[in-house]
């Protein structure tokens, strides 16, 4: 009996010479990726802590360039259609690789190589 070999591929891996716009991506990810309690939520009660929340000690939250932000929001959308959705998945949507790599029409190194490249466009063009 024949087994069926499964390819094991690390999206998070990140090249030492896309440090720098691997930050700058985490930052227009946080600036993008849509809150769980956005606008629905009513603003007097939108940081509401519940009663356990009040047990921990308070987060400290990182604070978000939106300047760069929205300046990689502009690049990665000029991007080529299946690296800049290989990007947002990879960033924001964060959701399954291989629904993502059939719908982009790719393999599950393909989606990882579309991330890379888009990564490398996106250093050579900011």
């Amino acid at each position: 009996m024949l087994m069926r070999v499964q390819e094991t591929v690390d999206y998070c891996h990140v090249k030492p010479e896309h440090e720098a716009i691997h930050q700058r991506l985490e930052n227009w990810a946080r600036w993008v990726r849509v809150r769980p309690h956005g606008w629905a939520t009513h603003p007097m009660w939108r940081k509401a802590l519940t009663s356990k929340q009040w047990e921990v000690s308070p987060a400290v939250p990182v604070t978000v360039n939106t300047l760069d932000a929205a300046d990689m929001e502009k690049a990665v959308s000029a991007l080529p259609v299946k690296h800049r959705e290989a990007v947002r998945w990879s960033y924001v949507y964060c959701r399954d690789p291989l629904a993502m790599a059939r719908s982009l029409g790719v393999s599950k190194q393909g989606l990882a190589d579309l991330v890379d490249s888009g990564r490398t466009m996106l250093q050579n063009k900011l």
